[in-house]
Order: C-alpha cells, then sequence, then structure tokens
C-alpha cells in the first residue's frame, strides 16, 4: 500500500552546479504530474516527467527545480552586430549633431552583441546533476508515502475489525428474532381466525406469515460483508496499485449495510447497523488517499 500524500526534497552540488528539487503529491482520480522548470531548462520537462511516473502511479504531483550554474560561462563576441551596433550610433549622432563618445560597455550590453555558446539541452553535466537530484527526491518522497501509508493501513485494519464484530453480533440476533417474529405473527392469526370463522384461510395465512418473516432474512447479506471484508484484508497487503480496487470493495460493502439496515433493523442492533455503516463511510474517505 502507498499514500498518495507526500512530500519530497534534495540537494545537490555536482560539477559546480547546484540543483534543488521539490516534489509534493496529494490525492488524486489519475496521475497529473506538474512541471516547474527554469524557462532555460525547459527542454528537461520530458524527462523529468519520464523519470516521475515510473516512481508514482497516482496523484496531482507538483515537481519544482531550481539550477544555479557557477561554471565559468562560455561566451564569443558576435562581431558583426557590434559593428552594426556601431554604425547605428554614428549615423545618429550625426541626425542629431553631437559629438559624445560611445563608450565600449554600451556597445557590448546591446543584445546579442556577446553571446554564449552553452548549448544547455545538450548538456551533459546539467543532466546528470538535474537527474540525479531528481532520483534522490523521488526515493525521498517514496519514503514519505510510505510511513503515512503505514498510519492509514492502520486506521483502515482497526475500521474493518469493528464493522466485522458488529456483523457478527448483528448476525447473532437473526434467528431469534425471525423466531420471535414468528411466534408473534401465529398468535395473531390464530386470534384472527378464532375470531372470525373463515374456512379454507388457515393455510394460506401460515404461508403468507412464512414469506413475511423470511424476508427479514439477511443471511445472504452478512455472508457477502464477511467475504468483503476477508478481500479487503487481503487486498491491503498487495503491493501493486490497490486504491481503487479498495474503493470498489467498500462501495459494495456500503450496499450489502444499507440492504441489511433496510431489511433488518431493531432495537437491538440498531447500533450496530449505524457502526457498520459509519466505519464504512469513513474507511471510504480514507482510501481516496491510497495509489
Amino acid at each position: 500500500m502507498k499514500s498518495m500524500t507526500g512530500f519530497g526534497k534534495s540537494h545537490r552540488n555536482l560539477h559546480n552546479i547546484e540543483c534543488n528539487i521539490e516534489i509534493k503529491s496529494v490525492n488524486g482520480r489519475y496521475l497529473d504530474i506538474k512541471c516547474y522548470l527554469p524557462r532555460e531548462l525547459s527542454f528537461f520537462e520530458f524527462a523529468v516527467r519520464k523519470s516521475t511516473s515510473r516512481y508514482l502511479v497516482r496523484g496531482s504531483i507538483e515537481v519544482r527545480v531550481n539550477i544555479n550554474d557557477y561554471r565559468e560561462p562560455k561566451l564569443r563576441l558576435n562581431e558583426p552586430k557590434l559593428l552594426k551596433y556601431h554604425d547605428i550610433i554614428k549615423q545618429a549622432q550625426k541626425v542629431l549633431n553631437l559629438q559624445t563618445d560611445v563608450s565600449l560597455e554600451f556597445l557590448l550590453n546591446e543584445p546579442g552583441v556577446v553571446e554564449s555558446t552553452n548549448q544547455l539541452n545538450e548538456d551533459p553535466e546539467i543532466l546528470d546533476v538535474l537527474m540525479q537530484t531528481l532520483d534522490e527526491a523521488l526515493q525521498s518522497i517514496q519514503k514519505s508515502m510510505e510511513a503515512e501509508a503505514k498510519a492509514i493501513k492502520e486506521v483502515l485494519t482497526e475500521s474493518i475489525k469493528v464493522v466485522e464484530m458488529s456483523v457478527r453480533r448483528v448476525s447473532e440476533h437473526v434467528q431469534p428474532y425471525k423466531e420471535e417474529l414468528f411466534t408473534n405473527m401465529r398468535k395473531r392469526i390464530t386470534d384472527i381466525l378464532t375470531s372470525y370463522n373463515i374456512e379454507n384461510t388457515e393455510q394460506r395465512l401460515m404461508q403468507e406469515l412464512a414469506i413475511y418473516v423470511d424476508k427479514y432474512d439477511i443471511q445472504e447479506e452478512i455472508s457477502r460483508l464477511i467475504s468483503h471484508i476477508n478481500t479487503f484484508n487481503e487486498t491491503m497487503n498487495k503491493p501493486d496499485d490497490i486504491g481503487k480496487t479498495l474503493n470498489f470493495i467498500l462501495q459494495e460493502m456500503q450496499r450489502e449495510s444499507n440492504t441489511l439496515g433496510s431489511k433488518f433493523s431493531n432495537s437491538k442492533t440498531f447500533s450496530d447497523v449505524l457502526i457498520i455503516k459509519e466505519e464504512i463511510e469513513k474507511c471510504r474517505e480514507i482510501v481516496q488517499n491510497v495509489s
């Protein structure tokens, strides 16, 4: 089991490149990865997404990357642009009849005069630092998710135990209740037959009574609930993507509990039926955060 809620971060300083990555995950129906990289490194987004999807299968994920490159920059002078800017300034001086000197610093600050020859998309050092830091951050968030999942599993296990105990207590009252119901209804039928001399009705009334009492038989619902509980416990111990499966099992349990409550609920079992419904609903909310 793994939670969809987690946080991981990593810091690396290699090749004179400093990289910080933070990853945050919250629950979601599908895998939704949002990458926030510096604009000049946007071409690495596909690699970041691919690596992240190998670790995380569901959830809304935010990956934030910050890189500082302290290496000596590779620069070159664009001579045609430098000469062109100088010519334009000379023309402007002539038009305005000005004789002011143009500083070299001013010319060098013009766009494109000094160009960087670093091809970041083909820079193996940048990619190496990024991938190492990302891998460490993903391992960090996995540990966070596993710790969260352990706490979730403990709550789910305890809650399902409560459901099972309540189901078994309700089961103990089914047969005594049916016998009591049958006895009371039979007495009333006998009184009716005694008071009203109606021929050929006793057999039919007894048949109707049997059908009526049989409607209160919830053994089938109880058996299915116990079966779902066993399946739920088995599924929780599986390592794969189980969140959707657990949610489906709880949906089936909720349906059986609703049927149980509508068919059979008296003063002795009412509180247990409520407990069953409440615990199942609580578990359904919790498993929304299980991947």
